[in-house]
């Protein structure tokens, strides 16, 4: 990959994951971190509602199947090592609820794209894995 098109990929990413933390502001939810980053891994927002703090992998492909396909085991180890690495340092979410969401935003909203409705439409699956799954 070009080092243009790093760029280019970096910046759909950042876009991505905003538009994902103004969805979830909208659902009532409080971001608390984005782009949380450790040795082992990175969370792209955490967000908290309630008793409930999730971890959310944000993802925008050209299609919901492979935004999807793109959370494997791997990228799954690489998120629960990276809360549990923030669960350690932020003790006063210790008794908080915890679950591993995914957001696909498409690509058409990153240009703007709006529904029928004229509202963002971003797919959110809430307890998309376990931990260790």
């Amino acid at each position: 990959m070009s080092a243009g098109a790093k760029k280019a990929a970096y910046q759909r990413g950042v876009k991505a994951e905003q538009v994902a933390a103004n969805a979830l502001r909208l659902k009532g939810y409080k971001i608390l971190e984005q782009r949380y980053k450790t040795r082992g891994g990175e969370i792209d927002l955490i967000a908290r509602k309630g008793d409930m703090l999730a971890f959310v992998e944000v993802k925008a492909h050209r299609s919901e199947e492979e935004a999807l396909y793109a959370v494997n085991t791997r990228t799954r180890r690489r998120i629960e090592s990276a809360a549990r690495h923030y669960l350690a340092e932020h003790e006063e979410f210790a008794g908080l609820d915890m679950r591993f969401d995914v957001m696909v935003v498409p690509p058409g909203v990153l240009q703007g794209g709006l529904n029928l409705l004229g509202a963002v439409s971003v797919l959110h699956l809430d307890n998309a894995w376990f931990d260790g799954q």
